[in-house]
């Protein structure tokens, strides 16, 4: 799907950071205090060393991630790129995240809600009926905020398959989940953007770090139209060291999914609950 055309058509702003490409012991091309410590300097605008270290636990190119303030940076992004304002719309799935919601209307966009099933699944069915040429992305929440669940990659491949807008979907969660992340549909699916956060299973809330993954193309409206430094240099080195030991992170996943299941157990104990529905 193509961006906005003033967006196609944008010239970005170019930091003196990002244009050079070399190496050197004197730095006179940002205007940088030359006291302090580390902080004293922009940081890398595309964080390329941490991308390059996301991609190898992730398993994918460094090209096809995007890093921003929190996966909600990206939202606010994909509607600034592809939504016209006061025309275009977004399907979304309720109940689910409110962020969707949220940047609809910062961005003057209306949604379309198809609430999910009984059961918490997709109605992908009522999904596709209710696209029409002014809708541009749907977004999916898997596994749900609230409902816990994950929805099944074959429903996702149906929506890909059959919308030409973006499939924008939200992993958040899927650290806790056995489901496969939809990071394995984007060869096949240019127009999948998986979501994922280092703020849940990374415990890393407090420093605001969010990814999105998409083929080149998104990744490169995404960065043409970011704010120049969006990633500080504390955030990116932080995030580094945390993720030099991903071991560790599995470890502690693996005891939060364990409370989890101890806390489904006392739960049913109790003589005014009525139903403990399944949890990713």
């Amino acid at each position: 799907m193509k961006a906005r055309k003033n967006i196609q058509e944008l010239q970005p702003y170019s930091s003196a950071r990002s244009e050079f490409k070399g190496k050197a012991s004197v730095w006179l091309d940002a205007n940088e205090n030359p006291f302090g410590e580390k902080v004293n300097r922009y940081p890398d605008p595309l964080q390329w060393k941490l991308k390059e270290r996301i991609g190898e636990i992730k398993g994918i190119n460094s090209n096809n991630i995007f890093l921003g303030n929190g996966s909600d940076e990206a939202i606010d992004l994909l509607f600034r790129a592809y939504c016209e304002p006061g025309k275009d719309r977004i399907i979304t799935c309720p109940p689910t995240y409110g962020m969707y919601q949220v940047s609809a209307d910062i961005n003057d966009i209306q949604s379309r809600k198809i609430p999910l099933n009984t059961d918490f699944s997709l109605n992908t069915t009522r999904i596709l009926q209710a696209v029409d040429e002014r809708v541009k992305m749907i977004f999916i929440c898997s596994p749900n905020n609230p409902t816990g669940n994950a929805q099944p990659l074959r429903d996702i491949k149906i929506l890909a398959t059959n919308f030409k807008g973006l499939i924008v979907v939200d992993e958040a969660y899927i650290d806790f989940s056995e489901t496969e992340s939809a990071i394995s549909l984007l060869a096949d699916f240019p127009n999948i953007v998986v979501l994922q956060t280092f703020s849940k299973a990374w415990g890393m809330a407090g420093i605001r770090l969010g990814a999105a993954y998409a083929n080149q193309d998104i990744i490169d409206i995404l960065n043409k139209i970011k704010p120049p430094y969006n990633i500080n240099a504390l955030t990116q080195e932080y995030a580094l060291q945390k993720l030099s030991n991903p071991e560790i992170i599995k470890e502690q996943i693996q005891e939060l999914i364990a409370e989890r299941d101890k806390l489904e157990i006392e739960l049913r104990k109790l003589n005014f609950i009525n139903r403990v529905y399944p949890s990713d």
